[in-house]
């Protein structure tokens, strides 16, 4: 039987990536030269179409690392000489965070309960911090930030670098990046590409701040972001990097470019919203997020009822496989993944086994 992956990530791979692994091992991707025009084009490719799909403005750099976590410890050692401030509410924001700790910066967190947004009229914000660090769409809780939210902060503070960890929302959340600084994924999870590739993209205004802290010698060794930038005007990387991932990235941002970003957005909130109407109806299978503005349209969070088992086990035996809560809600929530590559007639089929559970 066939499995398909609802999980967080790494999760269902892109439908024509075996395509595009077998083209990439006959054109010899994954052989040569980190420093030959060969990859140099792919390295360009992939970097435009990227741009393309999320309108990525030129004063955008994109620099390709190794994790979402290594984006986080990166940002903090080339944005902060002394202090950051963090929006947390579920694991993966406590890990900004405590990133920003172990680097042995003053880190401060404004902190929400678990499955609920912040209230941003309350929230103080002391003086302006060099770095202000959100969690857009948290996988932990399977709760959005309204972007709206992330641009009004900004404002505030306008000399404070502002971004966000897309990891779970990209590509479907629309963020204008003209009113942030940075923000950044990995491609395991809305890409559906094997795990092993993050994704930074940063504004001048954080290569000028990196400048100023690698000028003190407090950016790092070798993926400071000036070495990154470097590098990335030339369409290379600092060090012998992910090839066939970066050659990956690129064909399948290519590809959904020709599928269109609206119509993903579109088919994601459809689906969406398939889920969260069955399971609001539910007994024991409840949506975590209470609040239904705040529900991520991407991971779908669901309080199991004690019935977390049952659950699985039911759509594993027709070959669904989703994810278990994360930490503390590991044994009785389920995480169910709504990304590009998650069909509506599979989404329907997870309704109509899970609609067969008894009391």
């Amino acid at each position: 039987m066939k499995k398909i992956f609802f999980t967080p990530g790494p999760t269902e791979l892109f439908p024509e990536v075996r395509k595009f692994i077998d083209n990439a091992l006959e054109e010899n991707i994954c052989s040569i030269n980190h420093r030959s025009k060969e990859f140099m084009d792919v390295y360009r490719a992939a970097t435009d179409s990227l741009r393309l799909l999320l309108n990525i403005p030129s004063n955008f750099n994109i620099f390709y690392l190794s994790s979402a976590t290594e984006c986080m410890d990166r940002l903090v050692q080339n944005c902060v000489e002394k202090n950051s401030f963090h929006f947390v509410n579920g694991a993966f924001a406590d890990r900004f965070y405590k990133t920003a700790i172990e680097l042995n910066k003053n880190a401060v967190k404004a902190e929400a309960d678990y499955g609920k947004s912040f209230d941003f009229k309350n929230i103080d914000i002391n003086n302006s911090p060099e770095l202000i660090c959100f969690t857009q769409n948290e996988t932990s809780t399977g709760v959005q930030i309204d972007t709206e939210e992330i641009y009004n902060i900004k404002n505030k503070f306008p000399q404070s670098l502002t971004g966000a960890d897309i990891v779970t929302s990209a590509p479907y959340v629309d963020l204008d990046f003209t009113k942030i600084d940075f923000a950044f994924f990995s491609v395991q999870k809305g890409f559906g590409l094997p795990a092993g590739l993050g994704v930074l993209m940063v504004n001048d205004r954080c290569l000028e701040k990196a400048d100023y802290l690698k000028s003190k010698n407090m950016t790092g060794s070798y993926h400071n972001f000036i070495s990154l930038y470097e590098n990335a005007v030339k369409h290379q990387t600092t060090e012998t990097p992910n090839m066939l991932g970066i050659y990956l990235l690129g064909k399948v941002c290519e590809s959904m470019n020709h599928y269109g970003i609206d119509r993903i957005r579109k088919e994601t909130e459809e689906k969406a919203e398939l889920l969260y109407d069955f399971f609001d109806k539910q007994e024991y299978l409840k949506p975590f997020v209470k609040n239904k503005e705040d529900r991520s349209k991407t991971i779908i969070n669901i309080e199991t009822g004690g019935k977390q088992n049952e659950v699985k086990t039911m759509l594993s035996d027709k070959g669904i496989i989703v994810g278990s809560g994360y930490g503390k809600f590991k044994d009785s929530q389920i995480r169910i993944a709504n990304f590009p590559m998650h069909r509506t007639e599979d989404v329907k089929k997870i309704i109509e086994v899970l609609s067969t559970i008894k009391s």
